[in-house]
């Protein structure tokens, strides 16, 4: 990020590519100088499958935006919804023994973490690094206590890892547009900072289509993400296999908010003859189809939530919960559903979905505001570096 200089942030997902240009001044506030979206070709899974389709897509995009801004780039922000990464928590400590704690001491707990990790995972890059937790002599403190008295003194870091090989294809794909990647940035992360009060204890569960997955901020830190291979489309078909409708019907029978406010028992409590063009008329029950429904939802919910392993040492905390689902239309004729699916007594439950150009920008508008401010608990932002990985480790931890 140069002062004055557009800086360029592109989302890869499945459906579309997300350009967004921001131009910061020198009190690093930013101001959009151009956004626009394009059908996305080559990705599946938010990973490069076809380097020449998704580069000659960005390609062609990439070069109108210069055009159009008469400003040409050489490096991007890449926001990615991949769910082929692995997430680490891990701890290290020192005894002081009523001793002080200083710079070569956090050292010394780096270097040794970093060590266990990247011999365990030799063929993955280190994406994110969160500071999640200083803790001296069983107090949970808010920064690095260097220079404080203790006994004891631990600290808890969570490390975002992705396939060295889904890291050279993206940059390859790029490369043919001239373009380097200067930072990456999880899709979940820059959502998260965005929707969440997460100095609090909150999750936040997206529902796609075909892919769901759930991430927990604790304390300014992303801890925990966990993906899964199923969707809400599971709903779709399982509601086509009952009905013996076809998902596009269903679809269309879903945008009418037949289910919204449980109004069911409009036209006497059955499907509209206009559903049946296609095939022969029959008399469904939509509290039928609304049953159906709603067990698929509690299905999905148990599965990434109520019998997530994972997920014991939350369970029983005060939490927010943030479900985002991609498909308005199950938003608005099943958002109560959801919710009372996943509520505790002690939860505070929000559901909806992207209504506006806006919330589907929102990650890169998210990533832009973070790569000006930073984020107090993220140690390592940079793919692209001059530095070591610890050396610039260091000199990110010890200027807080």
């Amino acid at each position: 990020m140069e002062i004055g200089k557009p800086c360029l942030f592109l989302e890869i997902n499945d459906k579309n590519f997300i350009f967004l240009v921001a131009q910061y001044d020198e009190n690093f506030n930013y101001k959009v100088i151009e956004s626009t979206e394009v059908k996305s070709e080559g990705i599946l899974d938010g990973k490069i499958i076809d380097i020449e389709l998704s580069s000659k897509i960005l390609k062609t995009s990439i070069v109108s935006i210069e055009k159009k801004i008469g400003f040409t780039f050489k490096s991007t922000i890449l926001i990615s919804n991949q769910n082929n990464f692995k997430c680490i928590n891990i701890s290290g400590y020192k005894k002081l023994a009523g001793s002080q704690i200083f710079n070569d001491d956090i050292s010394y707990i780096l270097n040794k973490i970093k060590k266990i990790v990247l011999d365990d995972n030799p063929k993955k890059l280190l994406i994110h690094l969160f500071n999640s937790n200083f803790v001296l002599d069983n107090s949970i403190l808010s920064k690095l206590p260097i220079g404080l008295y203790g006994e004891f003194y631990n600290q808890h870091l969570t490390f975002f890892l992705l396939p060295e090989h889904e890291l050279k294809n993206m940059k390859l794909t790029l490369k043919n547009c001239n373009i380097n990647i200067e930072r990456f940035i999880f899709k979940v992360f820059a959502q998260g900072i965005k929707k969440l009060d997460t100095k609090e204890l909150s999750l936040l569960i997206n529902i796609q289509e075909k892919r769901s997955d759930i991430s927990i901020f604790d304390n300014s830190s992303l801890v925990f993400s966990e993906p899964f291979n199923f969707g809400s489309d599971l709903i779709i078909s399982d509601v086509s296999k009952i009905s013996s409708l076809t998902s596009k019907v269903i679809k269309e029978i879903f945008k009418d908010e037949y289910f919204k406010n449980n109004e069911v028992t409009k036209n006497n409590g059955y499907l509209d003859s206009k559903y049946f063009e296609e095939s022969r008329f029959r008399q469904i029950s939509k509290d039928h189809l609304k049953e159906v429904v709603k067990a698929r939802i509690d299905e999905i919910v148990e599965i990434i939530y109520k019998k997530n392993i994972n997920l014991s040492y939350f369970k029983n905390n005060k939490k927010n919960i943030h479900i985002f689902l991609e498909d308005p239309n199950i938003c608005i004729n099943f958002s109560d559903d959801i919710k009372n699916s996943i509520a505790g007594p002690k939860d505070n439950v929000t559901v909806d979905s992207i209504k506006t150009q806006d919330e589907r920008f929102l990650p890169a508008f998210s990533s832009a505001e973070l790569v000006s401010r930073g984020w107090e608990k993220e140690a390592i932002p940079i793919v692209e570096t001059k530095k070591s990985i610890i050396s610039s480790l260091f000199s990110i931890f010890f200027s807080k």
